[in-house]
C-alpha cells in the first residue's frame, strides 16, 4: 500500500463504536499547530503534556500515530443531521519526533469543510498558492525528509459522523496533495476512510 496514504489509515481506529444512549465520546481540545507545535523537533511527550493521553495509537509503518477525537451530540455541526466531531491525528517517527498531523471538525466554530469539487481542478505542477486558492488553508501537513521526490503533503480532511442503534460511524473525506522542493505538486489523492 502506497505510504502516503498509508498514514492516514491509522484514523480508522480512532472511531469509538460504543453500546448505551451517550451524547459525547472523549474528551474536547482545541486544535494543535505550530507555533505551539513544530514539526521535527515536538516529541510524543509534548503532544501528551498538551492533550493528555490519545484516545488510541496506532502503529505507522514508519512510526505511530496518535489520535483524539471527541463527538458531541449536543453541539451544532456543519450538517444539520450529522453529529458535531473533532479529531486530531499526530504522526511520529520511530525516534518519537513528529513528522506531521491532520486535524478535522464538522463543528460549526472550526469546521474543515472543503470544497471537494475543486480537487479536479489541481493538476501535477500545479503551484501551492494555486491549491490554496482552490481548497483553502489544510487541516494538516506531514513531511518527508527522506523522501526525495515528496517534500510535503497538505492535508484536507473533513470527518462526517452519524449517530444511530447506539452507535458513531464516522467518516472521514481526505485530500493528499503532495509536493516536490520547488512547490510544485506532483501528486493528489482523493479518498474516504470509514470504520463500517
Amino acid at each position: 500500500m502506497d505510504h502516503l496514504k498509508l498514514r492516514y489509515y491509522g484514523f480508522i481506529f480512532i472511531l469509538l463504536l460504543l453500546t448505551g444512549c451517550v451524547s459525547t465520546i472523549g474528551r474536547n481540545f482545541q486544535k494543535l499547530e505550530e507555533p505551539q507545535i513544530t514539526l521535527g523537533k515536538t516529541t510524543t511527550q509534548g503532544i501528551i503534556g498538551l492533550l493528555g493521553k490519545p484516545n488510541t495509537t496506532s502503529v505507522l509503518n514508519q512510526g505511530t500515530a496518535y489520535n483524539y477525537i471527541y463527538h458531541n451530540r449536543n453541539a451544532k455541526a456543519v450538517t444539520p443531521d450529522g453529529v458535531a466531531s473533532r479529531f486530531q491525528t499526530f504522526n511520529f517517527n520511530n525516534e518519537g519526533i513528529l513528522t506531521g498531523y491532520q486535524f478535522g471538525s464538522s463543528f460549526v466554530e472550526d469546521s474543515t469543510f472543503f470544497k471537494t469539487h475543486n480537487v479536479s481542478k489541481i493538476n501535477n505542477g500545479d503551484s501551492k498558492d494555486k491549491v490554496l486558492k482552490l481548497l483553502g488553508e489544510p487541516s494538516g501537513i506531514e513531511r518527508y525528509p527522506r523522501d526525495l521526490k515528496h517534500a510535503y503533503v497538505l492535508v484536507y480532511s473533513y470527518p462526517r459522523t452519524t449517530y444511530s442503534d447506539s452507535t458513531f460511524r464516522m467518516e472521514n473525506s481526505v485530500v493528499n496533495v503532495a509536493f516536490a522542493h520547488n512547490d510544485r505538486v506532483v501528486r493528489v489523492e482523493t479518498f474516504n476512510l470509514n470504520a463500517d
